[in-house]
């Protein structure tokens, strides 16, 4: 029995052994995967959830800040005040204009009332005009009867020539003035359409939301002055969201369009379709780079989010492959949930082991008592004999001792 036992225990101690190795040896198999190949087989992509943007920006340099009328977050309409700015440049703009727009239309009245006058003139130069040619052809008559002198006749035609000039010079000036309005009435036209643009465009420095949407998380402080690498005062975010994933360098399957993901962020998954793979790379953002390693670079890949999503606007998102068909669990989840099956798939194999040891037992002569907790056999304890289990030389002996006895 002996022998037995001993050879049981060894048996025992092979197996659970062998257990332990083969346990050691598939999770070190396991690690081993997941470190060479989980970015390979397994699709894992970080990403940021984000949707359709329009900066709210001065358009002029060195504007400053003069009040901001919303905070991070908020929602604004289209046409909503979003602040007041002053800029040095586009008021000595708009006073350089107002001058000249002054100035032209001063020019503009001066030739218009040249040109009323000479309007005005004009029709009497024309009757002095005929009536001094009238008046020389009859002296020219009466000089020939005699009746007029050499020198009053000279006198008239002198009248006559500069009656003359005075008409052309004021047909002439008609003329040029017509010209000379026009164009400076064009020239007046273009200065006021540039004024008036360039005061509908600066609007007494108000910066107004063009889109309906959610305010972003940066927005200029009151006093800070905007410079051509930084004129965005706000960000507004509006549309639908959908996220952007970094596809790693190292994937080996391809990503068809339309196909099922499961995106993942605080604690909820969320089921999403693969709505374009761009044909673009673009580095990883900061907050998703170790600092151990080089900067990694992914092909974006754009994924539209289900209606029912929380997601914030700039949050980190990661995109993991479809595991069930509902898209809403992972990996994690699905163990999580397998846990108490796990358990009780456990308590019946440490049932059915205690029947193997219980079988073991009875094979071999010892009552499962005789195992130890590890599922070791044990040496079974030693009893006292009993009466009708003594010897014969036992009971010889007790014999004599009865007989000697007084």
């Amino acid at each position: 029995m002996s022998n037995e036992l001993k050879a049981s225990n060894v048996a025992w101690r092979k197996l659970r052994r062998v257990l332990i190795t083969s346990a050691l040896v598939i999770g070190a198999c396991s690690l081993a995967v997941h470190a060479l190949w989980g970015g390979s087989v397994l699709l894992n992509a970080d990403g940021l959830v984000t949707s359709s943007s329009v900066a709210v920006a001065s358009p002029w340099q060195d504007a400053r800040v003069r009040e901001i009328r919303v905070r991070p977050g908020d929602w604004v309409e289209a046409g909503q005040k979003i602040a007041v700015v002053d800029s040095a440049a586009m008021s000595r703009s708009l006073a350089d204009l107002a001058a000249e727009k002054a100035r032209m239309g001063a020019r503009l009245a001066q030739l218009e009332a040249r040109k009323t006058y000479v309007k005005t003139l004009l029709p009497l130069a024309t009757a002095s005009n005929a009536q001094t040619q009238a008046f020389v052809e009859t002296l020219e008559k009466a000089e020939a009867n005699g009746l007029v002198r050499n020198r009053t006749l000279q006198e008239m035609m002198t009248a006559r020539v500069q009656a003359s000039e005075r008409l052309f010079s004021l047909q002439a000036e008609q003329s040029s003035l017509d010209v000379e309005v026009g164009a400076t009435q064009d020239a007046f036209n273009q200065v006021s359409a540039a004024y008036a643009d360039l005061q509908r465009t600066y609007n007494g420095g108000v910066l107004q939301a063009s889109v309906s949407g959610h305010v972003g998380s940066k927005v200029a402080m009151v006093g800070e002055v905007l410079s051509a690498s930084k004129d965005e005062v706000a960000r507004l975010h509006t549309g639908t969201s959908f996220a952007l994933a970094y596809i790693p360098e190292g994937y080996l399957f391809e990503l068809e369009e339309g196909q099922m993901v499961a995106v993942k962020a605080r604690g909820q998954v969320v089921p999403g379709h693969i709505e374009r793979v761009l044909p673009v790379t673009e580095a990883l953002p900061p907050e998703f780079q170790l600092p151990n390693k080089v900067r990694g670079r992914g092909q974006l890949v754009r994924v539209t989010l289900s209606p029912q999503h929380r997601f914030a606007v700039a949050e980190k998102i990661q995109v993991t492959g479809c595991y069930l068909e509902n898209c809403r669990m992972g990996l994690s989840d699905i163990i999580r949930q397998a846990l108490p099956h796990l358990r009780e798939v456990g308590s019946k194999i440490a049932h059915s082991l205690t029947h193997v040891k219980s079988l073991v037992g009875d094979l071999l002569g010892s009552p499962p008592e005789a195992f130890a907790a590890g599922g070791e056999p044990r040496e079974p304890q030693r009893r006292a004999p009993l009466a009708a289990e003594r010897t014969d030389a036992q009971v010889l002996r007790s014999t004599e001792m009865a007989a000697t006895s007084p």
